[in-house]
Parts: C-alpha cells; structure tokens; sequence
C-alpha cells in the first residue's frame, strides 16, 4: 500500500503505473528472494537481520523504491529467529529494532512527501 501511495497519491509529480509496476516486480522479487530463499537458509540470524535492517533504514532516503517495505519485515523476521536462539538474543532485539524503525520511517517518509 505504501508503494502505491509513494507512486500514484500527491500533485501527479509522483512515478504513475510504469515506475509502480517496476519498482513493485523489483520488489516482489527481493521479497521472493530474502522470505523464500535466503530466510531459511541464514546460519546466523542476529547477524544477518542486523545488516539487512541497516539497510532497510538507509533505504528509506529512496522509499519509493519500496525497499524499506521489504528490507523493514525481513529484518524483523531475521531478529525474531535470532531472539529464539539465546546466543544472539541481544542482536536478534536489535534487528527488530531496526526493522520497526526502516518500515516505520518508509511509511513516514511516504506520509511526509503527501502533506
């Protein structure tokens, strides 16, 4: 929903159906790829959600993108598979943490370009 806004709600200066339907494969398919493939495979979760979380924050500079969309979530889940593990508890909190703020702020950063 995000991704639609970010494309087709303001003053019509925003990307319209050509840019939505790419931005929107491109992301379909990194979620395919971080949910259906990488996800299950990671060894060492805290690790991964971490830097994936990093990057969903900084990837909320390009929200239209719909990065932080995906990036956001996938270092959620990262984090949760983490914190079932008590050798990275404290990183899998931390990916959580910053998977809350990417999605967050992607969601802001749309917000804030319609007011």
């Amino acid at each position: 929903m995000a991704l639609a806004a970010a494309n087709f709600v303001g003053d019509g200066e925003n990307g319209g159906a050509g840019a939505y339907a790419i931005t929107l494969v491109a992301s379909l398919l990194i979620a395919a790829v971080l949910f259906g493939w990488a996800i299950p495979r990671i060894e060492r979760p805290a690790r991964m959600g971490l830097i994936v979380g990093v990057l969903g924050l900084l990837s909320i500079a390009a929200y239209w993108t719909g990065l932080p969309y995906v990036l956001g979530p996938a270092a959620i889940v990262l984090g949760l598979l983490a914190r079932s593990r008590v050798e990275e508890k404290n990183g899998g909190t931390a990916a959580v943490i910053l998977g809350l703020l990417a999605t967050i702020g992607g969601i802001a950063a749309v917000i804030g370009d319609q007011v």
